[in-house]
């Protein structure tokens, strides 16, 4: 077993030369096992060796006993051991956490603790193969995709497992081949955890009824789709850099990635969705889903997503943001105003600089973003349209129609700043006063 373990070590390139490598080690066979076999691998190479042992304060006696033998063992094997103390059952109601995750909340934040107090390297956990088993089953019967099914990742980031290639069994073999003792943490045994549920009632049938090579077997396909997986991670990367591109705060997702294959775009989505929460613990496939769908609606549909994140459908983009962010909309630029008599001067054909006949003003004028009512005249015959309906015509998307300033003489729109300006004030051969505005922020030469 330890020159199968080795070579797992080597191929993932886990441990090198001078690396400090800190274990995490419970008392258990899982965790004795680990640690008994990095100081035989301290033999084949020069890294330095610490142990993290970390009490949750939930079994009482038990917890105590467990950190003692912890202790004894690496003050025996000379290696530097430290113990901290969590109260994960107050972490859990505090956090509105599962018992579960305040352990593994806990656990890491151990694990950082000592790393940076040691100078530590690498963080080496227990988990094996049937571990691997279990995740498998149990994303597969919750309706997990192929990353959930992937199992545990050798390595990642920081983070190190040397027995992802052995079963609990051969752990077990190993450890009473050496004499090593080791401890139950009777958790471990209550039916109580759902993972336990697997492990002591599903995976025994599958093993003894149906192949008794199940754990290695799921194992392998669990590695299997980890590279399946990698593959089209890597795919989607490159897709996202071609179709998705932050903006003001928020993030395009251009229309054409939604002609790539299904699976493709949701890889694209989870990884843009990823970065933007900091996280993918509460995005799921139907969230996923719900944004593909979304891409397929009309424009100025939208949806909501866990992390305050607003998913909006545009003409040529599905735009994400998250609520608090700051959205791009048109700027509250400086105008300047000014008043002549008209002599047949040419018209400036300008984007940022408009004349209107003064004298048709009926009203003081405004600059502000659209009301109900407002409307445009669009022809020479006094023929109207609503500015809700002309922005739509004009493509503008929803949320910049929102923010678009107008110049308004009470309901009549005179100008759309960017766009056009209302048939009815334009300058002609019989206006006698000009006024000329400017949008100072705007391109002069547009």
């Amino acid at each position: 077993m330890e020159n199968k373990v080795f070579a797992y070590i080597r191929q993932y390139h886990m441990i090198e030369e001078g690396d400090r490598i800190v274990a995490g080690v419970s008392g258990g066979a899982d965790s004795v096992c680990l640690l008994a076999l990095l100081k035989e691998y301290q033999k084949q190479a020069d890294f330095a060796l610490g142990v993290v042992h970390v009490n949750h304060q939930i079994r009482g006696s038990e917890a105590k006993r467990d950190a003692k033998y912890v202790d004894r063992l690496c003050r025996q094997w000379k290696i530097p051991c430290r113990e901290y103390s969590y109260p994960v059952e107050q972490m859990a109601k505090e956090g509105h956490m599962t018992l579960e995750e305040a352990g593994r909340k806990a656990r890491y934040d151990a694990f950082q603790r000592f790393m940076e107090e040691w100078n530590g390297d690498k963080v080496a956990l227990a988990h094996h193969q049937n571990d691997v088993a279990e995740t498998f089953l149990y994303h597969l019967a919750r309706g997990s995709g192929i990353r959930g099914l992937c199992g545990i990742r050798p390595v990642r980031e920081r983070i190190i497992r040397p027995l992802l290639g052995v079963e609990r069994k051969e752990i077990e073999n190993y450890l009473e081949q050496k004499g090593i003792e080791y401890l139950t943490d009777s958790t471990n045994l209550s039916l109580d955890y759902t993972r336990n549920k697997i492990r002591h009632q599903v995976l025994p049938v599958l093993v003894h009824d149906i192949n008794e090579q199940t754990v290695s077997h799921i194992a392998r396909t669990a590695g299997m789709l980890l590279e399946a997986d990698n593959y089209l991670d890597e795919l989607a990367g490159k897709l996202k850099e071609e179709y998705v591109r932050e903006e003001k705060g928020r993030i395009r997702v251009s229309k054409e990635l939604f002609q790539e294959r299904e699976i493709l775009q949701q890889y694209v989505l989870r990884r843009t969705l990823g970065e933007l929460a900091g996280g993918l613990k509460d995005i799921g496939a139907d969230h996923i889903k719900s944004l593909m769908d979304l891409a397929k609606s009309g424009p100025g549909k939208r949806v909501s997503l866990p992390g305050r994140i607003q998913g909006e459908m545009e003409y040529q983009a599905l735009w994400l943001a998250k609520e608090e962010a700051e959205l791009p909309g048109t700027p509250r630029p400086a105008w300047s105003w000014r008043r002549f008599s008209y002599e047949n001067q040419p018209i400036p054909e300008k984007k940022y600089t408009k004349w209107f006949d003064y004298d048709k003003i009926e009203d003081s004028l405004n600059v502000r973003t659209r009301r109900p009512g407002d409307y445009l005249v669009i022809n020479a015959s006094g023929g109207r349209k609503k500015i809700k309906d002309y922005l739509i015509d004009c493509k503008v998307p929803r949320r910049e129609r929102e923010e678009l300033l107008l110049l308004a003489d009470g309901s009549h729109i005179l100008w759309v700043v960017g766009y056009r300006i209302s048939e009815y004030y334009k300058v002609t051969q019989e206006t006698k006063n000009v006024l000329e505005v400017r949008v100072e922020g705007g391109n002069q030469h547009e």
